[in-house]
């Protein structure tokens, strides 16, 4: 099974999950962090990734994986207030902005998050895995360094203990 017929997300509607895309993710982004940072308000980006969707997909179909990745997208667009912005940046990794959220409130949206994800996944014992990374933009910090600083968080997790 080609797996590569999942779509990737592009532009400013992500098809696939109905969540915005990445051209959103970025313009929204430095908008938000240049908000925050000027009025002293706090902000937390949380980035997600889902591992196992392309083995899924290459186990079960195109159709299966696209839809873990749909329930997801679901999960985190009911979770998130309609002032926080919700995208899809990567195949399988989620971009959400967390407007008048310091990094407490954001651990505690990532907990729920993952306590509420597995029961609406399908498949999800079939080594589907979710792991989060987030930070808040420190002063001057560009978008790019906040989103690395989330990566970085993300991928420490990913890392196998």
């Amino acid at each position: 099974m080609d797996v590569s017929s999942i779509p990737e997300p592009y532009g400013w509607e992500d098809p696939l999950t109905g969540l915005e895309g990445p051209d959103l993710w970025q313009r929204v982004l430095v908008a938000e962090i240049s908000r925050s940072i000027r009025y002293g308000r706090p902000l937390t980006v949380v980035v997600a990734e889902v591992e196992g969707v392309l083995e899924l997909g290459e186990r079960w179909g195109v159709d299966v994986a696209g839809h873990s990745l749909r329930e997801l997208a679901q999960v985190l667009r009911r979770l998130t207030r309609t002032s926080d912005y919700c995208t899809r940046i990567g195949l399988t990794r989620f971009g959400v902005i967390l407007t008048d959220t310091d990094e407490i409130e954001a651990i505690n949206f990532v907990e729920r998050v993952r306590e509420e994800a597995p029961a609406t996944l399908p498949h999800a014992g079939e080594g589907l895995q979710l792991a989060f990374g987030w930070a808040s933009p420190r002063a001057r910090e560009s978008a790019d360094s906040l989103v690395r600083r989330a990566n970085h968080r993300l991928m420490r997790e990913l890392l196998p203990r």
